[in-house]
């Protein structure tokens, strides 16, 4: 197990905390130390191995702790949250360094995480839970694409998520307009909440274009590598989330096919 705050013994090396658990398991001390050499060099951290341990950076003590719990040759691997403490430049790299681990030792890996980036990056399958209870298990574009729930479209990137009702098959009333979707078997009248993703709003579309939507562009929100642009719809209770902003007819577009249906 890895632990978020590392738990590693401040009274004993770099190698020796490595080599901790095979200690425990009584192998010899030749192997063990042999052992705790090879992991360590693996997690690029082989220079240190007589270093004490109050005496590296947090993702260096993490890459420890990972060596450590991998000294076992454990069936499973419990990672609790292991890049939460970490910078964000740190956390990036620690974070396709451990999939990189933990694919050459293919060691079946649960990882818990409160980010929904780290989540995406390493998972190859993502069990989403909430209040004790498992909302959806599937894989990472399963879970980005299709959520079963607004909780779960929530957690999994940004989005613009609208309260709605069944109008007519294929057709959604959100009050402030009507949209076409596919509403699959759902009847009249059938309440629902609309789930968008700012890559799927089209700016500037044709006057004619389906799912047009007239408005005006507002707020931005630097996020660094990216802008996130506030489309302001009259009546609409919340702007629209957009990757562009709209400026020639202010208007934006939704493909019927982009609109994600959540029941709950």
């Amino acid at each position: 197990m890895v632990f978020q705050s590392y738990a590693l013994f401040p009274h004993l090396s770099v190698l020796d905390n490595v080599a901790y658990g095979l200690k425990l398991r009584k192998v010899a001390t030749a192997e063990r130390r042999k052992r705790a050499q090879e992991l360590l060099d693996i997690v690029g951290l082989g220079e240190f191995s007589q270093r004490a341990v109050a005496r590296l950076s947090g993702g260096q003590q993490q890459r420890v702790a990972l060596a450590r719990a991998l000294a076992i040759d454990p069936r499973a691997l419990l990672l609790d949250e292991p890049l939460s403490a970490l910078d964000a430049s740190v956390r990036g790299h620690l974070r396709d360094q451990i999939r990189s681990i933990q694919q050459r030792f293919n060691a079946t890996t649960l990882l818990v995480t409160h980010d929904q980036e780290e989540a995406l990056v390493m998972a190859d399958r993502m069990a989403m839970l909430k209040d004790g209870r498992l909302l959806q298990i599937a894989t990472p574009r399963d879970i980005y694409e299709n959520p079963a729930s607004r909780a779960v479209a929530e957690f999994v990137g940004l989005s613009t998520i609208l309260p709605a009702k069944v109008a007519s098959p294929g057709r959604l009333d959100l009050g402030f307009a009507e949209l076409f979707a596919e509403t699959g078997s759902r009847s009249f009248g059938t309440p629902v909440h609309v789930l968008v993703r700012p890559e799927h709003i089209q700016p500037d579309p044709a006057p004619n274009a389906m799912n047009r939507l007239a408005g005006r562009t507002g707020a931005q929100r630097y996020l660094g590598a990216l802008t996130r642009y506030d489309f302001e719809v009259q009546g609409a209770p919340k702007p629209f989330l957009a990757e562009s902003p709209a400026p020639a007819n202010e208007a934006i577009a939704i493909a019927p096919e982009h609109l994600r249906l959540l029941d709950h």
